[in-house]
């Protein structure tokens, strides 16, 4: 084809082998021969996993980095979430279980041990902050109160963790050696800077889905092992994997696999079905026989309409590069265009290796996930307000992945510069987050404008929010998901208890056990009372706790096996509820408020929020920006009053 820049090219590729093709600077005058070396199993441990670079050519001086020929590539990689994996402070402390904390004043005010542990990255030890529970320890025994860290190098041998949860199979797959089954701790240098990396994932040979996830399950790995002779020492020939059929150049040595443009690529770690992880714990096999979906983003993908070769997950997560490349390596011209240089490719060809998370970009992906719709009006009766939430930009639920991510729906009505009393609809639960929690007539006992509280006295100050909802006895039912979306479920075994609101009040001052409000409040024996913070919040402002506002948390709701809600998935032997927004559906709530005395207008305001986090995780860990409310979409409708 004359219209392709380049030197005319003959490839030939096939599935297993390495491509090959020849140049021609005139046409051939007889048949010509293209001869294909197998890239043959079984996987070669020995190889050692090459340095993806920075994507800065003042560093990636040579081809000993994927970043001297693939420069925009790996740029856009190291400002991945990819790239994070292995480094990512969260997925450490969550690990080793530790909490974040400058100094052994700070652990100790948050309830942590300081002890010796390992550094990350490194084959060292450091003073860190121990507490709240992570794989090592929970899945072990060890590093419990006053013995030594699990991670501690002191530890004897015989009490060093040997349950790793696989946590490294997925964030850690460039380890050295055997692939699968590592200690994230073995991460060093390469695997432990730059996570799923090049050399990693165009080692994927294949994606088995009925194994679990990462490497030496789902991710069938193919290091090479044929060498360039038979003389010892000699070099092992380069064999990546990917999408395009015509890359014959021989020291990558390109191998076809039509996979890389496919959803099953992302399914090989974004999809998760576990046993129970902690030794001696089970599941329920009726319920759950084919393991806890803890992950679920791929079968969510393939089991909406989005499902279709013509949108996997790349079309969204990889999008087209903008950049101005005329091939997949910065160093093709189409002057230059040639088996060593690369080929002049079509821009939808040429995939940014950015691997776009919720909170990348802007806007943001997650902001264009979801469309708040709000409808209201008055009568008589008090103010009504209807919200509708409609996943019409994720191929997944939203949120998805990991199931500690949170979408919090706050509903707010005001009159005559006034929050207004919210009278019906639905309230946030308990894991929006609280300070305190208690049941009236129980451990607080309410007395107009004050309340007996001794554990709420320990961790309220003025200014804080508390919230009275009132259980109905009812269960919300909701389009759900996997095992929550079966149709003969009753609403009660699908775990979402109706609260009514039923007061709000302002903290004015606190004394030993007691809190004074700045209103009195109703309560009747049952009610729950919950210790937060004001709802008035702004996109990225630290998460505060909302249990008891009007509104709706959407979210999977994992469990332990001493029935404590909100866990991390490496605890969890169940789920309580699954009510996440799933595609291309739209998800309705309904509240009322009391009609307000001597005004003319009010407004009612919509705000739904994304946490990465939960509240009570990200406090209790340290989180910073993990611990924030990130506002996504928004709403708001004036009402003329009766």
């Amino acid at each position: 084809d004359d219209s392709i820049p380049g030197v005319p090219t003959l490839v030939a590729s096939r599935l297993g082998y390495r491509t090959h093709g020849i140049e021609f600077s005139a046409l051939p005058e007889g048949p010509v021969e293209l001869a294909l070396r197998a890239v043959s199993p079984p996987d070669n441990e020995a190889y050692v996993f090459e340095d993806p670079g920075t994507g800065e050519p003042a560093h990636d001086v040579s081809t000993a980095y994927c970043g001297h020929c693939h420069t925009t590539f790996v740029k856009q990689f190291q400002s991945s979430a990819h790239a994070r994996a292995a480094r990512d402070r969260t997925v450490q402390d969550m690990y080793a279980g530790v909490l974040e904390a400058t100094s052994e004043a700070d652990c100790v005010s948050r309830g942590g041990a300081w002890k010796a542990g390992h550094t990350p990255g490194t084959k060292l030890a450091s003073m860190r902050c121990y507490g709240e529970g992570g794989v090592l320890p929970d899945l072990n025994g060890c590093g419990q109160a006053g013995s030594l860290a699990c991670d501690d190098p002191a530890l004897p041998e015989a009490e060093r963790a040997t349950h790793f949860g696989r946590c490294a199979d997925c964030h850690a797959p460039g380890i050295d050696g055997e692939a699968g089954g590592r200690d994230l701790h073995e991460a060093t240098g390469i695997a432990y800077e730059n996570g799923n990396h090049c050399d990693v994932c165009h080692h994927v040979r294949d994606v088995d889905v009925t194994k679990p996830p990462g490497v030496a399950g789902r991710l069938v790995l193919q290091r090479p092992s044929e060498k360039v002779s038979d003389t010892p020492g000699a070099k092992v020939i380069q064999a990546l994997f990917g999408p395009l059929p015509d890359v014959p150049n021989e020291f990558m040595g390109g191998s076809y696999q039509p996979m890389f443009k496919t959803a099953t690529l992302c399914g090989g770690c974004h999809d998760q079905h576990q046993e129970a992880l902690i030794p001696g714990q089970s599941l329920d096999a009726a319920r759950w026989p084919d393991g806890l979906p803890t992950h679920s983003t791929y079968t969510e993908w393939k089991e909406s309409s989005w499902g279709t070769d013509a949108s996997p997950c790349q079309l969204c997560h990889m999008p087209p590069d903008t950049s101005g490349l005329v091939s997949t390596m910065d160093v093709t011209t189409e002057a230059n265009a040639s088996i060593t240089y690369g080929f002049a490719r079509s821009s939808d060809s040429i995939r940014q290796h950015i691997f776009r998370g919720p909170l990348r970009g802007s806007p943001r992906l997650i902001d264009g996930a979801v469309i708040l719709d709000l409808v209201a009006s008055a009568d008589a009766s008090g103010i009504h307000a209807t919200v509708g939430l409609t996943n019409l930009g994720a191929g997944h639920a939203v949120p998805t992945g990991e199931p500690m991510r949170q979408l919090l729906l706050l509903v707010r009505a005001e009159a005559c510069g006034q929050a207004l009393t919210a009278v019906s609809g639905p309230t946030l639960p308990t894991t929006a987050g609280a300070k305190s929690i208690a049941k009236a007539g129980e451990k607080a006992v309410v007395s107009g404008a004050t309340i007996q509280w001794s554990e709420a006295s320990t961790k309220a100050k003025p200014g804080d929010v508390v919230r009275v909802s009132r259980p109905t006895g009812q269960f919300d039912d909701y389009p759900g998901i996997g095992w929550f979306a079966s149709p003969s479920l009753a609403a009660a075994d699908k775990g979402l208890p109706r609260f009514d609101p039923v007061a709000e009040a302002i903290v004015v001052s606190v004394s030993a056990g007691s809190l004074t409000l700045d209103r009195a409040i109703a309560a009747q024996p049952g009610d729950m009372l919950a210790l937060g913070a004001p709802a008035e919040l702004a996109d990225g402002d630290p998460a505060r706790p909302l249990a008891g506002a009007p509104g709706q948390v959407f979210e999977r709701l994992l469990v332990d096996a001493l029935g404590q809600q909100g866990v991390a998935h490496y605890r969890a032997v169940d789920i309580v509820r699954d009510n996440r927004l799933l595609p291309l559906t739209t998800t309705k709530t309904s509240h009322g408020f009391a009609l307000p005395a001597g005004c003319s207008k009010a407004t009612v305001t919509a705000t739904l929020v994304y946490r990465p986090f939960s509240w009570a995780i990200a406090t209790a860990r340290g989180f910073d920006v993990e611990g924030r409310d990130y506002v996504i979409a928004s709403g708001w409708a004036d009402v003329a009053l009766p």
